[in-house]
């Protein structure tokens, strides 16, 4: 029989990171666990608040699983000696599983000849190793920085006050950090401090919803965002819905509570951007905005643990705010004193990277490379504004409210280029420049930021990859994962194109004239042309079939990445076709076969069959319209063509001629009809890689 099984550890208030890290974890470890000790069991949940991290377990068996298997030790070599005993490795290999020499035998493997052991052992009942697992469990919960406390040899994130373990209705006797288990877990701190018995696994949550703790985080979420949406509401506002304070809130409370606060109107006058982010980064406060205008106002709500006394609560709340708010006007008001082109020249004391000089260096890199892709996209119009764009888009890095509040790069950056009469485009290239943030975020809409941001990312791949900062694994401490997939979604969603390799080109070369040592342009370019492909497979991968996303990668050469974006779409188009399957084992036969062709042309007085002299009168009239279409980007046209008009005669081709005859003349003209087929049609995506139903 099973029963569900539940562990709660007790705890001090743990940071927000903390609990949502900690929850993460714990289901795995408790799988690994409960295989190693041969447990089976349902699906895990790992529930929680600030004051509890909670694990339940569905179906927990009663008893471990009964073994019955064969062990492979070490080789008959190693296991016997030359008269056939045992050697003290064999008796080793034996005893380890508790077994003695006598019970040693030789089995055949693919391998040779292994000693084994045979190995039966009756599962004990689960409450016999659970106290172990669970024991085990709490002490390698992970967290950022662990606690150490009283006398013991434990740590924790937090000192740990009550441990619940149950596995159906009975207590598990489990013994962590000087803490014996039960069934007693704790209420609600200030609504509901005493005690509460959990009758059983099932009965945790209604229990500790009695006492006013919602131990689950997406019921906790619920009535969080129902409370603010209510407030809100009350206050005749519109909540300005955000995650990341969501996440953050959740793992604050135990019961969530809503408290309306204010400030001074006066305080609007500074940028909305100013306004939230000093109530969201310093006091978790939601801001709200009047329903019809949109316009901020001078409200917040604010979510507690606690609403016993609301009015104290605001009042200190507003006060802290207050403060905040004035700080940031100082520091709007003292940044608006120096103009952006006296910031900009401060850049040349800021270290953008120890080998590869300042951001005003940088700077003037950007300007270099977004002229190039103005040109290369024939946009003089925005020529003439790279320069400025380029000057001060950097330029909020070194200003006061910048240095308070990191977020605001770039936004700052636009209200002073307005404050100060620039060009509205140029205001708008210091903001969206960073755009794509990040993957839901939109990308620039404005061709000048779309140079400004391909540009800065640019020279930061080329940079980090000429002195060898390269990403491996999951570090990847400059971002240049993101940075790539970045310049990608401007080509594709944005307003202009973008060609990898002549822009990597580009950015070396700045870097080349400010005598930056980097690596040699030939060792770069091929690892940054492999790492846009990666980031490009990436990116296709939830679009378009894997194999259509090779076969269209191998046929582009690493320039226009929306020429890439046609293929796949072309090839993703022709797919559908009915057509589709006959001709991609065809090309694929036609690839396999003359891929080794010598090399000229056909010669029609070499065609003996008529199925030969027929395709080969289809191609040479269809070639230079397929190219045509190739040339200039219109794969779908050209693949078109090549499903009307090569479908017949190439499979007439393969059903009735024989490549490979003796006739060398003959064999070889064959193969450089199949070949300049084959050639032709890798021009658009090479078919060969393509995953077909029948094998050629």
């Amino acid at each position: 029989m099973a029963n569900d099984l539940l562990l709660e550890i007790g705890t001090e208030e743990l940071p927000a990171s903390f609990v949502a890290k900690a929850l993460e974890a714990m289901p795995e470890l408790c799988t690994k666990l409960f295989e190693g000790a041969r447990i089976e069991h349902g699906t895990m949940k790992a529930i929680g608040t600030p004051r509890r991290l909670t694990l339940i377990v569905e179906g927990v068996a009663d008893a471990q699983r009964d073994i019955s298997e064969e062990v492979l030790g070490p080789p008959k070599s190693v296991a016997f000696d030359a008269e056939g005993k045992p050697t003290k490795a064999g008796e080793g290999f034996a005893k380890k599983l508790g077994k003695g020499a006598a019970d040693l035998r030789l089995v055949s493997t693919p391998k040779g000849e292994y000693a084994a052991v045979r190995r039966d052992e009756k599962g004990v009942r689960s409450a016999e190793v659970l106290p172990e697992l669970l024991a085990r469990l709490c002490a390698t919960i992970p967290f950022q920085k662990s606690m150490r406390w009283g006398v013991g040899d434990y740590s924790f994130g937090r000192p740990v006050h009550w441990i619940v373990a149950l596995h159906g209705e009975s207590i598990i006797p489990v013994e962590f950090a000087g803490v014996k288990s039960g069934r007693t877990s704790r209420g609600h701190r200030f609504l509901s401090p005493a005690n509460a018995d959990i009758a059983s696994v099932s009965q945790y949550t209604d229990t500790l919803r009695k006492v006013h703790v919602l131990a689950d985080p997406a019921e906790r979420r619920a009535s969080m965002y129902k409370r603010l949406l209510e407030a809100a509401q009350m206050a005749n506002a519109e909540l300005i819905e955000d995650d990341f304070l969501m996440d953050e809130c959740l793992s604050l409370v135990e019961e969530p509570h809503v408290v309306l606060g204010g400030f001074e109107e006066s305080y609007l006058t500074l940028p909305e951007e100013v306004i939230v982010a000093s109530m969201r980064g310093h006091q978790r406060y939601f801001a709200l905005r009047e329903p019809k205008t949109k316009r901020l106002l001078p409200l917040y709500l604010n979510v507690v643990n606690t609403a016993n006394d609301p009015q104290t609560i605001r009042i200190g709340n507003d006060r802290v705010l207050r403060a905040r708010l004035a700080d940031a006007r100082f520091f709007v008001e003292e940044d608006r004193k120096v103009s952006l082109s006296t910031r900009a020249e401060k850049l040349a004391g800021v270290v953008f990277q120890a080998k590869l000089g300042t951001v005003a260096e940088k700077a003037s890199r950007i300007r270099t490379v977004a002229e190039a892709l103005a040109k290369r996209a024939n946009a003089r119009a925005d020529l003439a504004l790279i320069g400025d764009a380029a000057a001060l888009a950097k330029a909020d890095l070194v200003s006061l409210i910048v240095g308070e509040f990191p977020e605001l790069q770039g936004l700052m950056g636009r209200y002073y280029a307005i404050a100060e009469g620039r060009d509205a485009r140029v205001a708008d290239a210091i903001r969206d420049h960073y755009l794509p943030k990040g993957a839901y975020d939109v990308v620039p809409s404005d061709a000048l930021a779309a140079f400004i941001g391909t540009a800065d990312r640019a020279d930061t791949l080329i940079g980090c990859f000429g002195v060898g900062l390269v990403p491996s694994g999951s570090a990847d401490p400059f971002a240049l994962r993101r940075a790539a997939l970045a310049i990608v979604r401007i080509a594709l969603e944005g307003p202009c194109d973008i060609h990898v390799l002549a822009t990597i080109d580009d950015a070396y070369n700045a870097y080349a004239a400010m005598d930056k040592k980097l690596a040699p342009l030939s060792d770069i370019r091929p690892k940054l042309d492999e790492f846009f492909r990666a980031r490009l497979k990436a990116f296709y991968a939830d679009k378009y079939a894997g194999d259509g996303v090779d076969a269209c990668l191998a046929a582009w050469d690493g320039g226009s990445l929306r020429d890439l974006d046609a293929r796949m779409k072309a090839l993703a188009a022709f797919r559908t076709r009915p057509e589709f399957e006959a001709l991609a084992i065809a090309f694929k036969r036609s690839y396999n076969i003359a891929k080794d062709a010598p090399a000229g042309d056909v010669d029609p007085k070499l065609l003996q069959d008529e199925a030969e002299k027929i395709l080969a009168e289809t191609f040479r009239r269809n070639r230079p319209a397929i190219e045509a279409h190739t040339k200039k980007g219109e794969y779908e046209a050209a693949l078109s063509i090549v499903a009307k008009e090569l479908r017949g005669p190439i499979d007439r081709f393969f059903e009735t001629v024989f490549v490979m005859v003796d006739d060398t003349n003959v064999r070889d003209n064959r193969l450089r009809l199949l070949a300049s087929i084959a050639n032709t049609i890798t021009q658009i995506a090479h078919f060969h890689v393509l995953t077909t139903q029948q094998t050629p």
